[in-house]
């Protein structure tokens, strides 16, 4: 898996917006456990807090709003929408739903203020996908993208890491994806990140400063795309599998370390470095 895996799709972050748009889009909040804490947007929003209990009653004693989330799912190379896909919800079977022709969705209702993993089902075409969702406290909470992974450029990528003998790709398991959200604190030094338990040799990359992939490199050097890549992951559940992050003058945190893989998706883990 070479880096046009995820450039698209994760596009790049700054100082001046570390935590993107705010409006509940890939990678906006946390994991599908009771909470977990991390730092706070400039939305205001506490990345990688989640409680997934909701709030249970107003100060005038009525039930709280409900939250039905509206949006597409597209091709992250693309950016074309992905009609039929199966959409639903980490660890609840309740709430699914399927793309309609324009890649269109709405599913709720949920409760405000929580997170929650919407998991996109692979398919024929496309990889599947888990991207963790800020829940707000709008009724409607409107122009959510979900993306998913071409098998074609999956190929591709594997294809561009063969000269370097990375492990043989098992496309039964899963890929994480870790982001720097701040990319330039790459013009301060490289941001390296740890994965716990450690990673088979040969089944993660980073691109080296000139943007090249590099096997078995897990700091990122690269501001276009700031990333390393894990391969060959197995399932696991949240909080299975740890990353820290650190930075030669920066503090840094891992937003959402709590999040799960499932074979053939994608997981993503975002690092703010401030």
């Amino acid at each position: 898996m070479a880096m046009t895996l995820v450039a698209p799709m994760l596009g790049c972050g700054d100082d001046a917006n570390p935590g993107g748009s705010g409006d509940g889009s890939s990678g906006s909040t946390g994991a599908a456990s009771d909470s977990t804490t991390g730092s706070n947007d400039e939305s205001g929003t506490a990345a990688g807090t989640v409680n997934m209990e909701g709030g249970e009653s107003s100060s005038s004693g009525e039930p709280p709003v409900e939250v039905t989330v509206e949006g597409r799912v597209i091709d992250f190379l693309l950016e074309a929408p992905i009609p039929g896909s199966e959409i639903s919800i980490y660890d609840d079977d309740t709430l699914m739903t399927t793309a309609d022709d324009m890649g269109l969705f709405s599913l709720g209702p949920f409760q405000p203020d929580t997170g929650a993993l919407f998991v996109l089902a692979p398919n024929a075409d496309y990889w599947g996908a888990i991207i963790p969702i800020d829940i707000g406290s709008d009724p409607l909470q409107e122009d959510v993208e979900l993306t998913q992974i071409s098998n074609d450029i999956v190929d591709m990528q594997i294809m561009g890491l063969m000269d370097q003998m990375p492990a043989i790709p098992d496309l039964d398991q899963a890929i994480i994806v870790v982001r720097l959200r701040n990319n330039t604190a790459v013009s301060e030094g490289p941001t390296t990140i740890e994965m716990m338990p450690p990673p088979p040799d040969g089944t993660y990359y980073a691109p080296d400063a000139m943007g090249a992939p590099i096997l078995n490199q897990n700091t990122i050097e690269f501001p276009v795309l700031p990333v390393v890549v894990y391969f060959n992951v197995p399932d696991t559940a949240p909080g299975a599998i740890n990353f820290t992050a650190s930075h030669p003058t920066r503090e840094c945190t891992v937003l959402y370390p709590d999040l799960p893989t499932s074979g053939r998706h994608m997981t993503l883990v975002e690092v703010e470095c401030l």
